[in-house]
């Protein structure tokens, strides 16, 4: 199970990254979240930094992995379908 990062519902959603170095597909999709960076706060996760062992073992052949506010989002490419989605639904909750 994913932690939630403490953040409040009046600031933007949290896109957790969880990548590591290097890694090819993570910088593809660093460069396909570039027109979201103003409607979310990216929040890397290195899973081979030795206090991410456990991100280690869950996604060592899988990221990237993307979780958005603590939910599943997608893995190894950008869902940019969802992404919309679910950001939208958001946004559309705070107003």
């Amino acid at each position: 199970m994913i932690e939630k990062l403490a953040h409040t519902s009046d600031g933007p959603p949290v896109l957790t990254f969880y990548t590591k170095d290097p890694c090819g597909l993570c910088d593809i999709v660093m460069e396909e979240l570039e027109p979201y960076k103003n409607r979310l706060i990216i929040q890397k996760v290195d899973i081979t930094e030795k206090e991410n062992i456990r991100w280690l073992r869950l996604y060592r052949h899988d990221i990237p992995v993307l979780f958005l506010n603590g939910q599943y989002l997608c893995m190894h490419k950008l869902n940019k379908h969802l992404l919309e989605k679910r950001l939208q639904m958001i946004e559309e909750e705070k107003s």
